[in-house]
């Protein structure tokens, strides 16, 4: 008998990982490696608070965010756009895109692209240097040195 695909994902079913440099943290659940998914790739992510994530391109794909805790800005093309839990947000293709924490809690959100995971090679590679932390765990200090 086969397999039944995933349908509800806990955040320590899949890995938990960290940025370099200490700032983000993201968890990718849809993928057609998890559950099958022929037409999708999301996960959660947060951005520590009082922090700034790097900014990010991707071309060919467009994106969504849920933002389900804290606050701050996406900043879409050199552009600010307060957020804050409730709102949905929507990246347009290829446009340059990056968030601030600028609270005292974690901006958390959803994100989802509607393209499946093995299409997303450069995504893949960059979440692929990221180290490995324990769901809940508390941010560690920031490099004193830029990574």
């Amino acid at each position: 008998m086969d397999k039944q695909p995933k349908i509800v994902f806990k955040v320590k079913d899949v890995p938990y990982i960290e940025s370099l440099d200490g700032t983000m943290r993201d968890s990718v659940m849809v993928t057609e490696d998890t559950c099958g998914s022929q037409q999708y790739t999301a996960g959660l992510f947060w951005v520590r608070p009082g922090t700034r994530g790097h900014a990010d391109r991707h071309p060919g794909q467009e994106e969504v965010y849920y933002i389900f805790g804290g606050k701050g800005q996406v900043v879409i093309e050199d552009v600010p756009h307060d957020i804050e839990a409730g709102d949905v947000v929507f990246i347009p293709d290829g446009h340059i895109h990056y968030l601030i924490n600028d609270g005292p809690e974690t901006l958390g959100l959803f994100w989802a692209i509607a393209k499946k995971w093995s299409e997303l090679p450069a995504i893949q590679k960059e979440l692929g240097r990221w180290n490995k932390v324990k769901p809940g765990s508390d941010w560690g200090p920031l490099p004193t040195e830029p990574i």
